[in-house]
């Protein structure tokens, strides 16, 4: 037979390899199509937040904004037994965090925001827990990146609210560092972010306060009690910072000596201070005993 006798065959072994070759490469796609689908499926869980999980999120995370820290720790804890889904386990492990926060186990607290990022490292919410957690631990560097972090993934957010959160942390941080002129900057871009909260003019007096501008601080807190923040929480922290201004200009941090070297109108407006703070439910040990060897 000669070469062209065999051609057909020639072609027909060709055609036949052509298709395995294709079938083949279509398997291969398919197989590592299901392994992607595969981990998405692991990663998500894929199975949503069951009604009384969801609901047992939202109850828990109002606790916490109520600052009922104990009860919030103990749900979200039963939450993360209870509920396998990523949507319940991320918002917890972040819930959990601020519940420890608020009850100053840092510690605790960054573990559990740390296993909230193991599931999604980008997680805002655990993000800020966790540098919250650093800045109780004094982990200031740490803190601050992390929440640089935040703002680079929250500069889209309509939430301006916790936006000027993430801002007022920043400042906080900016001031314990003696860094006064970014805390201002900070304070400032979180104040225009949420002008309603008047806790970031308290914040905002307490940066003044830390600086030595004791003027721009007692406007700040004035502002805010005017504005409606009249609470002891917001007269301490102007009568802290009036005694402040005094043992500074007085030059002693003794309040019997500040009551013998004090003129009457500083006496008076501290004086006048202490009594509005003490109306409004502030309740300070230290301030008292200013109290007693001052408003004599």
């Amino acid at each position: 037979m000669f070469w062209h006798d065999y051609l057909p065959l020639y072609c027909i072994t060709k055609q036949v390899m052509y298709q395995y070759e294709t079938m083949k490469k279509a398997f291969y796609l398919c197989l590592l199509t299901g392994c992607s689908l595969l981990i998405v499926y692991c990663k998500s869980g894929l199975v949503t937040t069951s009604n009384s999980c969801y609901n047992l999120i939202q109850s828990s995370q109002a606790q916490n904004r109520a600052g009922d820290y104990s009860d919030a720790l103990a749900n979200f804890n039963e939450i993360l037994k209870k509920c396998d889904s990523y949507d319940a386990k991320l918002p917890a492990y972040a819930g959990k965090a601020e519940a420890l926060n608020g009850l100053h186990q840092y510690s605790e607290a960054l573990a559990a925001a740390n296993e909230g990022l193991k599931i999604d490292k980008t997680s805002i919410t655990n993000l800020f827990e966790k540098a919250s957690a650093e800045l109780g631990l004094g982990m200031n560097t740490e803190a601050k990146a992390d929440l640089q972090t935040v703002v680079s993934l929250t500069e889209k957010n309509r939430n301006t609210a916790q936006r000027a959160t993430i801002y007022a942390k920043m400042a906080a941080l900016d001031s314990r560092q003696k860094q006064f002129s970014d805390a201002e900057n900070n304070i400032r871009q979180a104040i225009s972010l949420d002008p309603n909260n008047l806790d970031l003019l308290v914040l905002q007096g307490d940066i003044y306060t830390a600086e030595g501008k004791y003027s721009s601080a007692l406007e700040s807190y004035n502002l805010a009690i005017s504005r409606g923040k009249n609470d002891g929480a917001a007269w301490q922290a102007k009568i802290e910072s009036i005694i402040k201004m005094n043992q500074v200009k007085y030059g002693t941090n003794s309040a019997n000596t500040l009551s013998a070297k004090m003129n009457a109108s500083d006496k008076k407006n501290l004086c006048e201070a202490i009594q509005s703070g003490i109306a409004s439910g502030m309740k300070n040990m230290d301030i008292e005993l200013t109290q007693s060897a001052i408003c004599k």
